[in-house]
């Protein structure tokens, strides 16, 4: 089990249910939906890791599903799933840009060659760091302690990816408040980004059980992400 998330969008119960199991272990939360709108609405809500999409579905058809996700995600692999007689369609899920295209009925060998290929290639996008402790989630911007999430404010996400995107680069109070604060009229204080990360200290030592924390002050150098930090291969 590791810590993806997957949205599964299929309007007949029965597959759905048969899929879902034998595809449960994978995941630490799925979510369902049987018509495209609702799949929307929880895509936007829940930004799952990967989502399995059929194309057939009520209200809102699975090509339409892909191509509003798209508008607003491009990263986010979607596996594309339809009846034999809809191959024609394939050509119309290229180029929206789905990651993987699987016909039914589909063999479960295939379908799980196709998850576990992409659940590698998104643990990539993924960082663990003290003692893999914390992981950081780069694609949905979202931080977890021992698998559970850690609720992040705008600031906070902004500082994790300045951090996480360089992770070897030591930064100044007064850097990180160009950087996080351009376009407020103190972005020359480097006071702002001292406060923020005191507090982000503060709240990430209060909600977990660890007593460190994983933004390290070097005096004379700055701040950044503790060199610990390794990249996960999550399976």
């Amino acid at each position: 089990m590791n810590n993806l998330t997957m949205l599964y969008v299929e309007d007949d119960i029965d597959v759905l249910q048969d899929t879902l199991f034998l595809l449960g272990d994978y995941f630490k939360t799925s979510y369902t939906a049987q018509d495209g709108k609702t799949a929307l609405k929880l895509f936007n809500e829940r930004k799952p890791d990967i989502i399995l999409l059929d194309i057939n579905l009520p209200l809102m058809n699975g090509l339409d599903v892909a191509r509003e996700i798209r508008a607003t995600d491009s990263d986010i692999p979607i596996i594309m799933i339809s009846a034999y007689s809809d191959k024609d369609k394939l050509l119309d899920a290229i180029n929206i840009g789905v990651s993987s295209y699987i016909v039914k009925p589909f063999k479960i060998a295939e379908i799980k060659e196709t998850i576990e290929k992409l659940i590698e290639k998104q643990s990539e996008n993924q960082e663990k760091f003290l003692e893999v402790e914390f992981l950081w989630k780069s694609r949905t911007e979202k931080l977890f302690y021992k698998k559970e999430e850690i609720s992040l404010t705008k600031n906070e996400i902004l500082l994790m990816k300045l951090l996480c995107e360089n992770k070897q680069i030591f930064f100044t109070p007064h850097e990180l408040a160009l950087e996080m604060f351009s376009d407020s009229k103190k972005s020359d204080d480097s006071n702002n980004a001292t406060q923020l990360i005191s507090r982000f200290k503060k709240k990430v030592l209060k909600s977990t059980d660890t007593k460190e924390f994983f933004i390290e002050n070097v005096y004379g150098a700055g701040y950044r992400i503790k060199i610990k930090m390794i990249a996960t291969e999550e399976g």
